[in-house]
């Protein structure tokens, strides 16, 4: 695998499974040749310099004694290649020894402690090689569960920060695959109305098509879909080239969210089987994935919620708007103009009589005046009307502070995204008003990418804090319902600044 494959993990390549070439599942005989060739350099070039140091060492210790230094030749090809080349080597040394050391000199000569040495050499090769055998797997078993842990660490990282849908899938799917050697790995969602969908793949480039695990992917998908279990199915396909024959190995683990069969995790290779325990390594991640799912749902279903409250308080309020409209307006308006005739009917002498009706009624308009104020706090009706661009214009112009506009939105937007943002300019105006000491203020508006970005800066003396008040809180949790940021900077002797995003389209 590629440094770069591994870097990438989270590009979801186009399905593109992988054939190898016919032996490359386990290295190839070119492999074995070079892996031979290595071997026997290696063993001659020992046996050599071995054979080289008895001669010179003969003349101070006896010859047959001296026969142990081949030794040194069979434990490094023992550790090395295994106990195959060891015993080869075993038998090379003691011919050797014999051939060279042992009178006749240049002649083929075993004695009885010759074969003692081979015995030696072969008993002291089955031991090293077998224990460096059992030390290569722990190592490797010890380096696949640090790769299998740091895998899951990652995925279990990106649940937690609450990576997106579509990301997350793909990342799973890439890690499941390079972690287990798979050349494909897709994750499937069991749809209500009958088939799958793909939810997140990942496949390794190859430079031809294979056709030999397609079949064991979707017998896998069939099965785990009617029983609910992990499912494993081998198939050996004929190649297209002759002679050649394709295998296709394919394991599955079930997705269970909240107690039903969500979808299948699927791993396949193209020319190799895949190994025994490749299903208990893939529950490993359906586990995760599960959460993943769980946690996105729950997400999902929060945000349409928080939606859901917003939608209700508004029409709750231009319901309210409406009725202090036709109703309490209508009946103090009604009430004044019948106190204002009832004080021309009042005899001219009786001033005070008069006087006092004509309190009364501008009381009453007053009252109303402020019942109005009220009604278009609730519910704007100018923004109904006009859109966002003449509301906030009608906010800044009532502004007691001087405010410049620059607005760049563009034809109306959704009712939602409007009434959100008026409020948060309202607020907003209203705090540099009245606690900033500010002596401008700037309200900046575009559209770009289908996100309305608007800012709020003044001049005043900073320090606004979200926590000192129930406005901003309040304005905070609109925004989010609606899928949107607010950000609010305000250091102290700077002014205060309030940046609104919204996306135009809002989250069902």
């Amino acid at each position: 695998m590629s440094a770069d494959q591994r870097s990438r993990p989270g590009i979801a390549r186009p399905w593109r499974p992988l054939t190898r070439r016919p032996g490359a599942a386990d290295g190839g005989s070119g492999s074995r040749i070079r892996r031979w060739s290595r071997a026997g350099v290696t063993s001659l070039a020992l046996l050599a310099a071995i054979s080289v140091a008895i001669e010179v060492l003969e003349d101070h210790a006896p010859v047959l004694a001296l026969v142990v230094l081949y030794l040194l030749a069979v434990v490094p090809v023992a550790v090395l290649w295994g106990m195959a080349f060891a015993t080869a080597v075993s038998v090379l040394s003691v011919l050797s020894f014999g051939y060279l050391f042992v009178p006749p000199r240049r002649q083929l000569s075993l004695e009885s402690g010759t074969w003692i040495a081979l015995s030696v050499f072969v008993l002291t090769a089955l031991v090293v090689s077998e224990l460096a055998a059992r030390s290569q797997r722990a190592a490797r078993a010890s380096a696949r569960l640090a790769e299998e842990q740091g895998a899951l660490r990652r995925v279990a990282t990106l649940v937690a920060q609450e990576t997106s849908r579509e990301q997350l899938d793909a990342l799973i799917s890439a890690e499941v695959a390079m972690l287990l050697g798979a050349d494909l790995a897709v994750m499937r969602h069991y749809q209500d109305g009958g088939g799958t969908r793909v939810m997140g793949q990942w496949a390794r480039p190859a430079p031809e098509p294979a056709t030999g695990f397609l079949p064991a992917v979707e017998r896998v998908t069939e099965l785990i879909a009617r029983t609910g279990t992990p499912q494993r199915v081998e198939s050996r396909l004929p190649g297209a080239a002759a002679g050649d024959v394709t295998a296709g190995s394919a394991v599955g683990a079930p997705i269970t969210v909240e107690g039903r069969l969500w979808g299948a995790m699927i791993v396949a290779s193209g020319l190799r089987t895949l190994p025994p325990n490749t299903g208990a390594r893939l529950a490993d991640f359906t586990t995760l994935v599960a959460i993943a799912i769980a946690n996105a749902k729950n997400r999902a279903d929060l945000a349409a919620s928080r939606e859901r409250v917003v939608v209700a308080a508004d029409q709750t309020r231009r319901r309210i708007e409406r009725d202090l409209h036709d109703g309490a307006q209508q009946q103090l308006v009604a009430l004044a103009i019948d106190l204002q005739a009832m004080r021309e009917t009042v005899p001219s002498e009786l001033t005070q009589l008069r006087d006092d009706l004509g309190q009364v009624a501008q009381g009453l308009v007053g009252t109303l005046d402020e019942l109005r104020e009220i009604a278009r706090g609730i519910h704007p009706a100018i923004l109904a009307q006009g859109g966002l661009g003449p509301a906030l214009r009608t906010l800044a112009r009532r502004c007691p502070v001087p405010v410049e506009l620059e607005l760049d939105v563009g034809p109306r937007l959704s009712e939602q995204v409007e009434v959100a943002t008026y409020y948060v300019v309202a607020e907003a105006l209203t705090n540099a008003a009245k606690h900033a000491g500010a002596s401008l203020i700037r309200v900046t508006g575009t559209v770009r990418d289908g996100v309305l970005r608007v800012g709020v800066r003044d001049d005043g003396r900073g320090g606004a804090s979200p926590g000192r008040g129930s406005g901003l809180v309040g304005i905070t949790d609109r925004v989010e319902a609606l899928g949107g940021t607010l950000v609010l900077r305000s250091p102290p002797g700077v002014g205060t600044s309030v940046e609104l995003s919204l996306p135009l389209t809002v989250p069902a």
